[in-house]
């Protein structure tokens, strides 16, 4: 089994998104599965121009010479995909949505009506791998994710992580407080999911449940974000 993450954040592999990442693909590493993670930063990628070149003089080839051809082949390689971004102006990354703009040559130009009476082009290949979704927010609460959530219900993912409080993540967990215990807790959780979704196909609502516990409070956070945030720009005043 082969699982592919491609990761949308701007900040790569010191990225929030990276360290969700890295804990799910242990596990699915420990669970046999081959495993790679995409840094889309790192890739020379092209927006889509609207030619639909890759529909008519050259069906299911992009004229643009770049690193997609290569990404799209690691996306049919695969038996899962996740797509990794951390929330933008209540969304995904220009990155991702640039790269999933660029997937257009695995469509073709037919249009179909769903019994919702939604509309959609049928696929090329026979078949596509399975998706996941993982998303983090450098806010607190849950409403960061609900635009993003609305977006993703369409595309029927099997396996979904909203992380809040996402800076978080960059807290030093080698102590014994509570929040380090907490972070612990949820990379290990990551882990279970990817064992998980390699021995089984999916991911178990406990485990689910599990992965979006709270680690820090609102409160908490917010004081120390601010704070944070209070002395950065203290210390450019400075400068």
């Amino acid at each position: 089994m082969k699982i592919t993450v491609f990761n949308g954040s701007p900040r790569g592999r010191i990225s929030n998104s990276h360290i969700i990442i890295n804990s799910l693909l242990e596990g699915a590493k420990e669970a046999g599965a081959a495993t790679e993670e995409i840094f889309l930063i790192e890739k020379h990628i092209g927006y889509c121009v609207g030619c639909f070149d890759c529909w008519s003089k050259t069906p299911g080839e992009c004229g643009i010479n770049d690193d997609m051809k290569n990404m799209i082949n690691k996306y049919l390689e695969s038996d899962f995909v996740g797509l990794a971004t951390p929330v933008y102006g209540m969304l995904m990354t220009a990155l991702l949505k640039n790269f999933t703009d660029r997937m257009l040559p695995l469509a073709t130009p037919h249009i179909h009506k769903n019994e919702d009476g939604s509309f959609y082009h049928e696929g090329r290949v026979r078949s596509f791998p399975r998706v996941f979704y993982i998303a983090n927010s450098g806010f607190p609460g849950e409403h960061n994710f609900d635009l993003l959530k609305a977006y993703l219900e369409m595309q029927k993912p099997v396996f979904e992580v909203y992380r809040n409080c996402g800076e978080i993540l960059q807290y030093p967990a080698d102590d014994s407080s509570t929040l380090s215990n907490n972070i612990m807790q949820f990379k290990n959780s990551l882990k279970t999911a990817g064992i998980e979704l390699v021995s089984n196909g999916q991911v178990s609502q406990d485990t689910v449940i599990n992965i979006h516990k709270q680690i820090i409070s609102d409160e908490e956070y917010m004081a120390g974000a601010n704070k944070e945030w209070d002395e950065e720009l203290k210390n450019n005043d400075k400068r």
